[in-house]
């Protein structure tokens, strides 16, 4: 008997339920005003502050010219600020500002919760072995980055 292709492809079935578990929360951002490109640049100088605008584009899998052209409205806004790098002005440090953080914050937490409902569809241990095959598979994208 011939498998369905499709349906047993590992690429579409992450990109099925990354499609799945994104839609709605992006529905969330849109009533809060912010777009997915501002959620992802706030959400990684949450964690990683400082980041070379070459790196922010790389983990937020966006196009570079896209997020220097965003950040610049976000520094507009009062989210974020450049700097310039001590050792090479020619490379520029993003970092959040207070009132980044003011605003990311609780979308973080409505975020975590999303999750835990996304997650709860599978047994607790079956969730926490995929966030770690799913963390361990990103690895070599989040190594990749100079922080």
């Amino acid at each position: 008997m011939a498998t369905n292709f499709v349906n047993d492809y590992l690429l579409f079935q992450l990109a099925v339920v990354s499609n799945n578990f994104s839609q709605e929360f992006h529905e969330f951002l849109r009533s809060k005003n912010m777009s997915k490109t501002v959620w992802r640049i706030l959400i990684n100088l949450v964690d990683r502050p400082g980041l070379y605008l070459t790196d922010l584009a790389k983990n937020t899998l966006l196009e570079q010219s896209h997020v220097t052209k965003v950040t610049d409205q976000m520094c507009k806004q009062g989210l974020v600020e450049k700097v310039a790098d001590a050792a090479d002005r020619r490379r520029v440090n993003v970092r959040i500002t207070k009132k980044g953080l003011k605003t990311i914050s609780p979308l973080i937490a409505e975020a975590k919760k999303h999750e835990e409902k996304k997650l709860s569809q599978l047994p607790p241990e079956d969730a926490k072995q995929l966030k770690s095959i799913l963390a361990t598979l990103a690895q070599p994208h989040i190594a990749g980055l100079s922080l």
